[in-house]
């Protein structure tokens, strides 16, 4: 056993830490600073330091041989990693925050590092490379929808199949959040771009899951504009470290946009007293789906990440209870993308189908073998066991909807992957697929359907409206998903606004 005043006694005792933690104690025992230096600087096996440059300069993380890769190892890692106030310690914590696993394309926003090049700033490209070669997240499924997750057993497990339940959640969250930035002119009506579109850019050097210029008088120096910024967080408290990321992001900016400031938005499901004491401190507007839309969708979005963690299951149940509540709970926070809309409907897309059928899925993809051409499956239904399946593409609109001609050809393009996926995991069944919209079609994409569909015998396709579908609902005395159906996609009085009818329905409220 090592001497207790050495530094190799010192890890031992009270394991992995910071050499200027090691090197306080050393001047406790009564070793002058420069002494101390000196003996940190002269360590030698089986002291090491850890290779992978994660922390600031001069600071370096000191560990025994036989610690590496222990659950002491990689906790003391992690603290070292946050007291020093490292980028790659707020990156790490960011993924946390996302429950440990995240697609890799929404890295660059929780890192808390530059996505463009700055003077002595790390991108987020070399910020991952790091902490992968440091051994703390890996990368799953290459080359496909490729995720990050923590690698580190002893800092918790990766909950890795909720990842596209709360994606979901989370971007219906910020469909909600810029209608109500539009409906209050916090930033400028048509250009507020959240996650997943095109137009999402970063804002200078930081991406964000939401952004678009303001021109608000608090955000402007001289005539230029700010921004509305966002991050948004669909379950789980964050703590004070998880929000470092965010709060970095936003000081950064505000001390270099020149034009303007930032008005920073972080949201998540809650947040820990020492969080919201940072994050208020730091200029930080923080908000749960409660606040911004009230309790009953704020606990909504909470039930639609655990049914859609379980969509197949919940769509197969023998009442559509949760589905309904979920679709009243939810509408009132529809934006105009129709994230919500479109989530919903295939759910009851799927309930509908799972009533004549054996079994269903839901979200597959379906793999070519011989070309390696991948697609998505919205609803898979088994007609009969093995005998007859039907792939089900679902568009869900918003009152009074079309889908185009584009959406057709976008549709008919993926067929040739799911049925090659389907003959190979069905080899004796009858393969079909439709095409289900919860508004209508436009007169050309109906052209080009009946085209396409009086040519493919081998693989069928068909399609049903809106209209089609609620008549399916009430077929099988489905009431409570008709009435849904009606009241919030088909039968809206918006409809008939849309359609041309300056006069809507009528509809009686209780008196």
């Amino acid at each position: 056993m090592a001497e207790i005043d050495s530094i190799e006694g010192y890890l031992e005792s009270r394991g992995p830490n910071l050499a200027s933690a090691v090197g306080a104690w050393l001047a406790d025992q009564g070793l002058t600073r420069e002494a101390a230096r000196k003996r940190l600087s002269r360590a030698r096996p089986p002291v090491r330091s850890f290779p992978v440059p994660l922390f600031p300069k001069s600071t370096r993380f000191l560990y025994l041989e036989e610690q590496r890769g222990g659950e002491q190892f990689w906790d003391a890692l992690h603290w070292a990693l946050r007291e020093s106030g490292s980028v790659y310690g707020m990156a790490f914590d960011g993924v946390l925050a996302r429950a440990g696993a995240m697609y890799e394309k929404e890295f660059a926003v929780i890192s808390g590092a530059t996505v463009h090049k700055v003077k002595k700033q790390v991108l987020a490209k070399t910020v991952l490379e790091r902490l992968i070669e440091a051994g703390l997240l890996r990368i799953l499924q290459p080359g496909d929808e490729r995720i990050i997750t923590i690698a580190p057993a002893a800092l918790g497990q990766p909950d890795i199949d909720g990842i596209k339940a709360r994606g979901v959640a989370e971007v219906i969250i910020l469909d909600g959040l810029r209608e109500w930035a539009r409906n209050i002119g916090a930033a400028s009506y048509n250009q507020i771009q959240i996650r997943g579109e095109p137009g999402l850019q970063p804002i200078q050097q930081f991406s964000f899951d939401l952004a678009g210029p303001s021109y608000l008088m608090s955000l402007r120096r001289g005539r230029a504009q700010g921004f509305l910024v966002a991050d948004v967080f669909s379950n789980g408290l964050l703590n004070e470290f998880e929000i470092r990321y965010f709060i970095r992001k936003a000081q950064a900016l505000h001390a270099s946009l020149a034009g303007g400031t930032v008005l920073p938005i972080l949201v998540a499901d809650g947040f820990t007293g020492p969080a919201l004491t940072a994050g208020h401190g730091a200029g930080i507007l923080m908000a749960t789906p409660e606040t911004l839309f009230g309790p009953a969708v704020g606990a909504g979005l909470r039930s639609l990440v655990e049914t859609l963690t379980r969509a197949a299951a919940y769509a197969s149940s023998d009442t559509p209870d949760r589905l309904v509540g979920l679709v009243k709970s939810l509408s009132v926070i529809e934006g105009r993308a129709g994230n919500l809309r479109g989530t919903l409907f295939e759910l009851m897309a799927a309930y509908l189908a799972r009533r004549d059928g054996v079994w269903i899925d839901m979200g597959v993809r379906a793999i070519d073998s011989k070309t390696g051409a991948k697609a998505d499956i919205d609803v898979l239904k088994m007609v009969k066991h093995n005998l007859e399946c039907v792939a089900i593409e679902c568009k869900g609109r918003e009152p009074g909807g079309v889908v185009s001609v584009e959406e057709v050809d976008t549709w008919l393009r993926k067929i040739g992957v799911i049925t090659a996926h389907l003959r190979h995991r069905f080899p004796d069944a009858a393969i079909s697929c439709e095409l289900w919209s919860s508004g209508d079609f436009t007169p050309d994409a109906l052209a080009r359907m009946d085209a396409e569909k009086a040519r493919r015998t081998r693989f069928p396709i068909r399609w049903k409206t809106g209209k089609d579908v609620l008549t399916m609902a009430r077929g099988l005395r489905e009431k409570a998903m008709a009435d849904a159906l009606e009241q919030h996609f088909v039968g809206h009085p918006l409809v008939s606004v849309i359609a041309g009818d300056p006069t809507p329905p009528i509809v009686e409220t209780a008196r």
